[in-house]
């Protein structure tokens, strides 16, 4: 209550009583003060108008120099676009991770997961609104220092990356099919559950939802359930 705010430049006590009280109480005895007349008063009070006002014009100027500084080492602002494939940070959904049970520390969480698609754009205060699971229990609108650009890995001019893709198993009724590596995700769709299959030899971004009755019997699923205990 007694220091001085850096801001304001008055202390709070200041502004509420129009004085700073004494750290130290006097040890002289001081005559009994005759009481205050009405002009006293309407002085105070002014005096109290006055210092509010100056707090607030140094509340002001400092939020505009501290927005100053931090601008001077923010990078511009990159654009995004409906429909767009983003990364997502994960620093503030660590205990979203923690809730897998996988084993894994903080430290060797991902730093982003994704791609998420732009599902809606806010330009005005630089948020979009991302299309995420439906068991997802997070908010879906981010600000934009918390997205980055999803860049498809370039099979010709990185060949090294390149994924090794099997081809599908065609079926004696001659219909394709594919390994199911893991079940990532979950979700309610109508009166069913579909999950979220990432298919062996794919990244994420082949990741496909299936419904329910598919994945009856399935080692993935049987992972899955160990590791969610549902």
């Amino acid at each position: 209550m007694n220091t001085v705010n850096a801001s304001t430049g008055f202390t709070p006590f200041q502004l509420k009583s129009n004085f700073s009280p004494r750290l130290i109480p006097s040890l002289v005895n001081r005559e009994p003060s005759s009481l205050l007349t009405d002009v006293d008063v309407l002085r105070m009070v002014q005096e109290m108008e006055i210092n509010l006002m100056e707090a607030k014009d140094n509340l002001l100027a400092a939020k505009i120099s501290q927005a100053h500084h931090a601008n001077k080492s923010r990078a511009p602002e990159k654009p995004y676009a409906v429909g767009d494939k983003v990364l997502l940070t994960t620093v503030h959904r660590r205990q979203e991770y923690m809730q897998k049970k996988d084993g894994r520390v903080a430290k060797f969480m991902p730093r982003f997961d994704g791609p998420y698609t732009i599902a809606k754009a806010h330009p005005a205060t630089s948020s979009y609104t991302l299309d995420l699971p439906e068991s997802s229990s997070i908010f879906p609108t981010f600000h934009a220092s918390q997205l980055q650009h999803f860049h498809p890995n370039d099979d010709i001019l990185f060949p090294h990356r390149q994924h090794d893709q099997p081809g599908p198993i065609i079926t004696p009724d001659g219909e394709e099919e594919y390994f199911v590596d893991s079940i990532v995700d979950k979700r309610k769709r109508g009166r069913g559950w579909q999950y979220l299959v990432r298919w062996s030899g794919y990244g994420p971004e082949a990741d496909l939802w299936r419904p329910a009755a598919e994945m009856k019997d399935t080692v993935a699923l049987d992972k899955w359930l160990a590791n969610r205990g549902d």
